[in-house]
């Protein structure tokens, strides 16, 4: 259990992720070296530095090949269509699953998410930088900007919609087992395959796994209670008392304003809907991350500021597209800044600076 911060980079983190859902991106992103936490309730992803430089350099590499990004393409429209078509077939409506349904419903779900991880930031940031030399590349990355979003709401429907395919499988099994209807989205793939066994998980263990849960990429057996605890804590972000934040320029431009924070929870979409409905127009959004699930409150912005995310990250590209200044990968503005804040932002040179705290 020996683990050093200084050897892994924060990539990712969000609210209400599921242990189900962390499982399989451990497989789907286990090249990346990932350390998973969840850290009561806060759901963060790590990859080892050492890992990430290598994807940036496979991802120069493969935005750089036009038959290869092709193939990419067409794969995984192909691996949707079909993934759709399994779920229609397969489990919609079926009152019970086998275990080899549910073995290929987890197969379909981790290759999603393996493919969707090379339009992230770690494999896209460094051919960003060369698109305006080699047009393969600068037609390549369009298509992503058009292309992440759609998987990204077809993702959502798989993981985290209450309709979706998930949520779908886990209230069959919670009838087909006589199990709490909360236990499976908190269980890993292989204590999920178990139940057809006779094998039942630690209910109360399971149920407080939100408490704080450590899964990485080279152990199938994740940490959990006191150990994880531990784990968690060598890992805690904290704030620095600062009147100024750094970033990376995503889109140019400076602007004054107020903060609105908007917490990324895909445990309770309800909430974060709610949280945008108070947005102003005009006001500086700022969040760990943005996705499509905040676009109503990127329209609203008079700048976006994250703590994560690189050059073609959703956050970027929606500034771009509606002309607003943008800074990504501050690593701690959601930390420093609150609701009502007053900052300027400076695009143009990556800075935020706050001019008047909130009373």
């Amino acid at each position: 259990m020996k683990f050093n911060k200084d050897d892994y980079m924060l990539s990712f983190s969000v609210e209400g992720v599921s242990v189900f859902v962390t499982d399989v991106h451990r497989e789907a992103y286990a090249e990346l070296e990932v350390l998973y936490i969840i850290d009561r309730g806060l759901f963060k992803q790590y990859f080892t530095k050492k890992a990430f430089q290598r994807a940036l350099d496979n991802g120069l590499k493969f935005y750089s090949n036009k038959s290869t990004f092709d193939s990419f393409q067409k794969e995984l429209n192909d691996h949707c269509k079909k993934f759709k078509l399994f779920f229609e077939s397969d489990i919609k409506r079926k009152d019970t699953i086998s275990s080899e349904t549910l073995q290929k419903f987890f197969d379909y779900t981790t290759k999603l998410c393996k493919e969707y991880a090379k339009m992230n930031f770690e494999y896209i940031d460094k051919a960003f930088t060369f698109k305006d030399k080699n047009m393969v590349i600068e037609e390549n990355l369009k298509t992503i900007t058009t292309l992440k979003d759609e998987i990204r709401a077809f993702m959502n429907t798989v993981l985290f919609e209450e309709e979706g395919y998930a949520l779908h499988v886990f209230k069959i099994l919670s009838d087909q087992f006589s199990i709490e209807k909360q236990l499976p989205e908190n269980l890993t793939q292989k204590e999920l395959l178990d139940l057809f066994e006779g094998k039942n998980p630690n209910n109360e263990a399971a149920l407080k796994r939100q408490e704080a849960f450590i899964s990485t990429y080279d152990n199938p057996l994740p940490y959990e209670g006191d150990t994880a605890r531990v784990i968690a804590k060598q890992f805690e972000e904290r704030a620095m008392n600062t009147n100024q934040i750094i970033g990376q320029t995503a889109s140019q431009g400076k602007i004054s304003g107020r903060v609105k924070i908007i917490p990324v929870n895909y445990g309770d979409l309800a909430g974060m809907n709610k949280e945008i409905g108070k947005m102003q127009q005009g006001d500086i959004l700022v969040a760990k991350t943005t996705a499509p699930e905040l676009i109503v409150a990127c329209r609203k912005a008079g700048a976006i500021v994250t703590d994560m995310g690189g050059l073609l990250s959703h956050a970027a590209i929606v500034s771009r597209e509606f002309g607003i200044p943008c800074i990504v990968g501050t690593g701690n503005a959601t930390s420093i800044l609150k609701d009502g804040d007053q900052v300027e932002v400076d695009a143009t040179n990556g800075i935020v600076k706050i001019t008047k705290k909130a009373e």
